[in-house]
């Protein structure tokens, strides 16, 4: 079966292409993101709310309702997935549907979530010892995270360029 994109004949995708080492880190920090969501699950609200979660969603975490596991088991399902297309890209797994566009949306979202801390800013209240360090944590990972998608796909790229 010949590779959709070059047109050789696919082996394996550790044999076909070469590794991409972006995206295998933003692979890890999916995975890792991930394990900490359920993490958080199990050991319960106190962990929930410290990892910022809704106010909501530490409610029902306390009172067992069914709110807080499925909002936190599809947003780790959502970030496994990542992982696995972050995978694939790197070329470590077989390469899965629509790989580009997903890497690119999952950069975008990345980026947009971190480039949206001014605006948490300003509606954070306006004694600075109030403002939470977890926004401003978040958001430089969640940069740093999008900015290592973006190295992932632009290495691609010119690697199929090449």
């Amino acid at each position: 079966m010949p590779c959709r994109d070059c047109g050789q004949p696919f082996q394996r995708a550790s044999m076909h292409t070469q590794k991409n080492l972006s995206l295998t880190m933003a692979a890890v920090a999916m995975f890792a993101a991930a394990a900490l969501h359920v993490a958080a699950l199990l050991v319960g609200p106190a962990m929930i709310a410290a990892l910022g979660a809704p106010e909501i969603v530490v409610q029902s975490s306390q009172q067992g309702t069914m709110l807080a596991p499925l909002v936190i088991l599809g947003i780790a399902a959502a970030l496994a997935v990542l992982g696995l297309y972050a995978l694939s890209g790197a070329g470590r797994l077989q390469r899965l549907p629509f790989v580009r566009f997903v890497l690119g949306a999952a950069a975008c979202v990345f980026i947009l979530r971190a480039l949206a801390l001014p605006a948490v800013l300003l509606l954070a209240p306006a004694v600075p010892e109030q403002i939470p360090l977890f926004e401003i944590y978040t958001a430089v990972l969640c940069f740093l995270i999008g900015l290592t998608f973006l190295s992932g796909l632009r290495k691609q790229a010119q690697t199929r360029m090449a």
